[in-house]
This record gives structure tokens, C-alpha cells and sequence, in this order.
């Protein structure tokens, strides 16, 4: 069964909250997933949360915290908070997470990896609307109206991948780990929210 997250949003500089955090793991001994919005390609609820954000008006930090561990962080920042300068202002249950992707291909190996990518998902995740087209030309190579040769292969295709935050965040970073990741255009993740 995959892993629920939380996205908690901590009053405090970046760098005190991910310090805080790391020391936190460390002290407990457990082994978690968390992923800041900044790093992790995370889109924010508003426009607004983003300006402030790069212009650093708040100190808000939004982290996705894996949902077993994340009361007993509430409990240590409630502790060490006072002292240390940050607070926990929202936590929300994150329902699913998406994120939208296209390609253009000319590159039959490329291509390969790209399918093998989008046909083994993690568990939990699907993907909408990808309508995949494989093009191959005869004229390989011909310069047509003097410009550009001819492709011998394309391939092409967009969709919206959706599900379980966590797999839809382990493809999201195997995407971009890969070195062909700038073959892919992706947008940025976007969060749904139980009620």
C-alpha cells in the first residue's frame, strides 16, 4: 500500500526548517521521505505564496512530510520551537498529485527509454490522456526547401500523470535523473488536498 504525505507549511527561514528537520531524522533514527516545494518542483497554492516566498516577505516554508512520521515532528517542534524560531502553521492530508508532460523525439534510443519509462508507473499512479504517435519518414536525410533534412523517426506524445503523491513523485525525479530529462518538457507538480 503507498505511503500518505502531508503538506506542512513552518513558519521559519529555509534553512533553519531543513536543519531542523535533518537533525530530526538523525535524533530518531527513522528513516523518511520529505520534499520541500522550492527544490522538489512543488507548485504553491497561489501566485502570491510564490512572490513572497522569492522575495522572502514570510518566512513560510511548505514541506511534504511522509504521514506516519509527521505528529511526531509536530511534537518536536512544539518542543524546541520557542527556542529555535519556527512553528508549524497548517498541515493538510495531500489527496493525489499531478503534474503535466510532452516530448518530441527524433532519437529512436531516446525513445525506447522514454516508453519503458511511461509503461512501468509506480504503484498508484496513472496517466491521462497520452495518445503517443511514432513517425517514421522515408525521405531520411533529404533537405527539404533547403532548410533541414528529413527525421528518419519521431516520436511524440502528452499527458497528465496523477495519483499517489509518492509515485507520482518518484517518476516526477526518475524523469529528471535521466540523462535524456531534457527530451521531456514537465510542469510542475500540483497538490490536491482531501476536504
Amino acid at each position: 500500500m503507498p505511503k500518505g504525505y502531508r503538506e506542512l507549511v513552518v513558519a521559519g527561514s529555509f534553512a533553519l526548517v531543513k536543519g531542523f528537520l535533518l537533525g530530526f531524522r538523525c535524533g530518531t533514527g527513522k528513516e523518511f521521505s520529505y520534499f520541500f516545494h522550492r527544490k522538489s518542483g512543488i507548485r504553491r497554492d497561489t501566485l502570491a505564496e510564490l512572490v513572497k516566498d522569492v522575495l522572502e516577505l514570510d518566512n513560510y516554508v511548505h514541506l511534504c512530510l511522509e504521514e506516519d512520521i509527521v505528529e511526531s515532528f509536530k511534537e518536536a517542534v512544539a518542543k524546541a520551537g520557542p527556542v529555535v524560531g519556527i512553528e508549524i502553521r497548517n498541515v493538510r492530508p495531500i489527496k493525489e498529485a499531478r503534474f503535466d508532460f510532452s516530448f518530441r523525439i527524433n532519437n529512436r534510443e531516446a525513445a525506447d527509454k522514454i516508453k519503458d519509462m511511461l509503461n512501468n508507473l509506480p504503484q498508484g499512479v496513472k496517466i491521462e490522456g497520452y495518445e503517443p504517435q511514432e513517425l517514421t519518414h522515408e525521405k531520411e536525410g533529404k533537405v527539404i526547401g533547403g532548410y533541414a533534412p528529413f527525421h528518419a523517426y519521431g516520436f511524440k506524445g502528452s499527458g497528465v500523470v496523477r495519483g499517489d503523491f509518492g509515485g507520482v513523485m518518484e517518476l516526477f525525479l526518475r524523469v529528471k535523473r535521466m540523462p535524456e530529462s531534457e527530451l521531456m518538457l514537465l510542469g510542475d507538480i500540483v497538490l490536491n488536498f482531501e476536504a
